[in-house]
């Protein structure tokens, strides 16, 4: 097992429902979320049809629109998709760590105020639109970083509001999104939930566990949901190449390397380039030597 870690492969000790083939076909759809809002461009694997684009209320003090994601249909498959944060308004609810009174099912603890708002932006047209969808299919709701909190909020909210009582719900370097009230009421209503974290992301280790007072008079406690499923690969860029999507899709195609191959051969342009995902190798581009320096050469140029 050791050696498995070393070389980047999966630790996971998880229930049954886990599936390889839907770990990495969730984190490419992801990677495609990210791709419709940045390059209004969307590949979908074939079988695949786009439903609904999803769109929220990004920023705290002046809100605006954008693209988060996307619902996505087969012939057995419902796949809700979120992104994780790319803009400085995204950044902003991220921060807005305050709690909430999740709104969608009573007495069901507190929430992120940020990530609450996001989904709250956009959940009734996403409502709307999942129930006109058949729950004859397996609806699996997935989301990266940020977008991987937004999965969370979404799949309690579904699984007690819809008719879509068991969605399977994937999250890849998802912060924390609760308190221990609402993590707990999760677990015991969502029971296929498989929260994938490189041990070496920091995005899973915020919020921080607790912000006691006076932080705020009563404190903020935060607790992750079930159930863990970890990586492990270290690319010395904690912000970045460890966290990134395209680096958990790499990581994740170790586990089944065959599909990962016909998939990505079946669907060009489907599946991320993973070049980035190798070590980054940083160095200090200048000192306060060479800054001094160059500021007395311009001195003398007066």
């Amino acid at each position: 097992m050791q050696e498995l870690l070393r070389r980047g492969a999966a630790s996971m000790k998880i229930s049954s429902p886990y599936s390889s083939e839907d770990a990495i076909l969730l984190a490419a759809m992801i990677f495609q979320s990210y791709q419709l809002f940045e390059q209004n461009t969307l590949i979908l694997p074939i079988g695949f049809n786009l439903q609904f684009t999803i769109h929220v209320l990004a920023g705290v003090e002046e809100p605006e629109e954008e693209v988060f994601g996307y619902i996505a249909e087969s012939q057995d498959k419902i796949i809700v998709v979120f992104r994780g944060t790319r803009t400085f308004r995204d950044n902003e609810l991220d921060q807005d760590l305050f709690q909430v009174a999740y709104p969608y099912v009573n007495n069901t603890g507190k929430t992120h105020r940020g990530f609450t708002c996001i989904y709250q932006s956009a959940r009734n047209e996403l409502i709307r639109q999942l129930n006109m969808l058949s729950t004859t299919k397996r609806l699996f709701i997935a989301g990266h970083s940020l977008g991987g909190a937004l999965a969370v909020l979404a799949a309690l909210d579904v699984a007690v509001n819809t008719p879509f009582k068991n969605p399977f719900v994937y999250t890849y370097g998802s912060p924390r999104v609760g308190d221990p009230v609402f993590a707990s009421r999760f677990n015991q209503t969502v029971e296929n939930s498989f929260r994938i974290s490189n041990v070496y992301d920091i995005i899973p280790t915020l919020p921080a566990l607790a912000y006691p007072p006076p932080f705020t008079k009563e404190g903020l406690f935060y607790r992750h949901v079930s159930t863990k499923a970890l990586l492990s690969f270290q690319l010395n860029s904690l912000p970045v190449r460890n966290h990134e999507i395209v680096c958990y899709f790499k990581y994740l195609s170790q586990q089944n390397p065959d599909f990962t191959n016909v998939l990505c051969s079946e669907n060009p342009g489907f599946c991320p380039d993973t070049g980035m995902c190798v070590p980054f190798i940083g160095i200090c581009r200048s000192n306060s030597t060479d800054l001094s320096h160059n500021k007395k050469r311009k001195y003398r140029k007066r």
